[in-house]
């Protein structure tokens, strides 16, 4: 069995290497919004295709600012449903990002051992920087999860208002 945890988990392991160079992203193609044809005057200009006259546009710049905009209206919303569902939504979302970190950290901590075959040694730079690479990787799959908190959170909300808030508003009451 730990042979087997052990064969999956080298290409993860592998993915944590430290000193590997990122992939860059990709750059988009940009054209030039003009096109010349000869030098501008009239001696050595050419002719220009019928079509091209026709030819107009803009060339609107595309930045990854709007996306993350994007992403970051997309997370307030959410939370704001959370919100807006009350107390309850809150407790909910509490309880759901409880679970999650409570399960995530000895999972990683598991996964470092099946990866490396021993614990860490915070005396060892090597698996520092390998814990870095970890954490690293594992907060950014931990970002993609966030709406799925949410939605479970969200969707137990009417459970943790009939089971706990409601009953603490009774004992108050009494």
């Amino acid at each position: 069995m730990h042979a087997s945890l052990l064969v999956l988990s080298l290409p993860l392991a592998a993915a944590f290497q430290v000193g590997v160079a990122p992939l860059a992203p990709a750059r988009p193609v940009t054209c030039s919004p003009v096109m010349q044809f000869g030098g501008g005057d009239k001696e050595t200009t050419t002719t220009k295709p019928s079509f091209m006259d026709k030819m107009t546009g803009k060339v609107a710049p595309t930045s990854a600012d709007n996306k993350a905009e994007e992403a970051q209206e997309d997370g307030k919303a959410l939370m704001q449903k959370v919100k807006d569902a009350g107390v309850a939504g809150i407790i909910s979302y509490i309880f759901w990002e409880w679970a999650f970190w409570g399960v995530s950290a000895p999972v990683a901590c598991f996964g470092f051992q099946a990866a490396t075959g021993h614990w860490p040694d915070f005396s060892n730079q090597d698996d520092i920087a390998k814990l870095g690479a970890e954490a690293f990787a594992f907060v950014n799959v931990a970002r993609f999860a966030v709406p799925l908190r949410i939605g479970l959170a969200l969707g137990t909300t009417p459970w943790v208002q009939a089971n706990i808030v409601d009953k603490f508003k009774k004992d108050e009451e009494a």
